[in-house]
């Protein structure tokens, strides 16, 4: 990942920062981009987003004036959850089958990995 890519999880509370240092007088807006329609939110450095939905991923821009400072690519996820994995083979001329159940939906990003 990218060093302007912030990774949130699906339910937390975050803060998005423009900079780490500058001039405390300076006015910062931000605006999101998501899906090609842009929206304008609180102003600071500082950008508080609670409880995290699969929604609020996007690129988030912040500004001093008309001059872009910073974006941010927030990706929402999941946290990560071991599955209960079963694997059996009908007889010994079969390949062997694994399954698990899910708990719910997977998100659009999803991915599973077997190791064997």
């Amino acid at each position: 990942l990218s060093q302007d890519t912030v990774l949130g999880r699906l339910g937390a509370n975050l803060t998005l920062r423009c900079w780490d240092e500058g001039p405390g007088n300076a006015t910062v807006s931000w605006r999101a981009e998501e899906r090609g329609r842009s929206q304008r939110l609180p102003t600071g450095n500082a950008l508080p987003l609670h409880r995290l939905r699969h929604e609020d991923a996007g690129t988030y821009t912040c500004f001093v004036g008309s001059r872009r400072l910073r974006s941010l690519r927030l990706l929402v996820q999941e946290p990560p959850e071991t599955p209960r994995v079963s694997c059996y083979r009908r007889s010994h001329d079969h390949d062997v089958l694994c399954e698990w159940p899910l708990r719910a939906k997977p998100s659009p990003g999803t991915r599973a990995m077997l190791w064997v």
